[in-house]
Formats: C-alpha cells, sequence, structure tokens
C-alpha cells in the first residue's frame, strides 16, 4: 500500500467537486494528498477564497488535478430558493451549481446543511471522514493509518463530529480489517 507521502499512480475516474470543509479539514491532518486519486478536483472560487484564508493552501503545490472554477454558474431558481432556505454560503451555493453542470461528480462537504440540500437534489455526497475510509478501499492508506488519523482529528482539525460517531467508524474500521 501506499504511504501518506506516496504519489497515486493509477487515479480514479470520480470527479469531485469540494466545498472548503473537507479540504481544510484533510490538510490540517496531514492528508490532503488523498485528493490527488480523482481524476478532477473542482473548486469552486468562493471555495478557493474561503481556503486560501484559513489555512493558504497553495493549490499549485499539490499533485492533484485542480480545477479552479472562476465564476459562479447560473442556478435554477427552484435550486437558488432551496440554497436559501438552507442558509448555505456562498461557496456551497457555487459547489451546487457547478453539480447541476456535473451531475455524476462526488460533493465533498461536511457542512450538514449542504449535504442535505444535495441529497435532496440527487447528488452523491461524503465527507471528510468518507475520504479517510475511501484511502483504505483504494489502497492508499493503511486501516491502522487511518484509524490514527481519525484520532488525531479530535484535536488536530477544526472539524466537528460526533465522539459516538468517531468511535463508530473507528471500531467499524477495526471489525473489518482486523
Amino acid at each position: 500500500m501506499l504511504n501518506g507521502a506516496s504519489v497515486v499512480k493509477s487515479r480514479s475516474k470520480t470527479v469531485v467537486v469540494c466545498d472548503a470543509g473537507p479540504l481544510i479539514h484533510l490538510h490540517e491532518v496531514g492528508c490532503l494528498h488523498l485528493l490527488a486519486d480523482f481524476q478532477k478536483v473542482i473548486v469552486p472560487h468562493g471555495v478557493e477564497n474561503e481556503v486560501v484564508r484559513y489555512r493558504r493552501i497553495n493549490f499549485a503545490e499539490n499533485d492533484i488535478a485542480w480545477l479552479l472554477v472562476p465564476a459562479r454558474l447560473p442556478l435554477e431558481r427552484s435550486i437558488n430558493t432551496i440554497c436559501t432556505l438552507f442558509a448555505l454560503d456562498s461557496g456551497e451555493v457555487e459547489a451546487i451549481s457547478i453539480l447541476t453542470h456535473e451531475p455524476d461528480a462526488l460533493f465533498l462537504t461536511d457542512d450538514a446543511a449542504a449535504r442535505i440540500v444535495a441529497g435532496k437534489l440527487g447528488y452523491q455526497v461524503h465527507g471528510t471522514i468518507g475520504i479517510l475510509v475511501r484511502a483504505i478501499r483504494r489502497d492508499l492508506l493503511e486501516p491502522e493509518e487511518v484509524i490514527e488519523t481519525l484520532e488525531r482529528i479530535r484535536y488536530e482539525s477544526t472539524l466537528h463530529i460526533k465522539e459516538s460517531l468517531l468511535q463508530e467508524v473507528i471500531s467499524t474500521i477495526k471489525e473489518n480489517t482486523g
């Protein structure tokens, strides 16, 4: 298996649209490189601004197929209304608008409201924890590395996750790999 510092040799064919949360949280625990496994990582302008402001991530320094989208794409009135009702921020709205043009893309967000909206619109959604667990299936990290990262996430990351959910994920990994 690859360790955390390795470059992925064969990317999956999956395209992802990112919200700021997973980018920030993966960066905080030293796992941003896991996104290099995706064919393309689409980052809306508002998300890029938020990430650069809070974590100073330099997108050019990573071996990731970034696609930084400079402008918000048009959004149907009904979708704009649901985004407003759920009080999504500008980066999340931009991500949803990109998903309307990239319907097969995976949406990466840790925001509960954004997850609900995207799910209701029929998009596949995952977050930071999902990317870490996926790393085991894709042979990017050993199960022990993911468990160690999950245990560190509570004090090295700004990700808000219930302790019971975190322990459930850790237990599931141990049961399925032990």
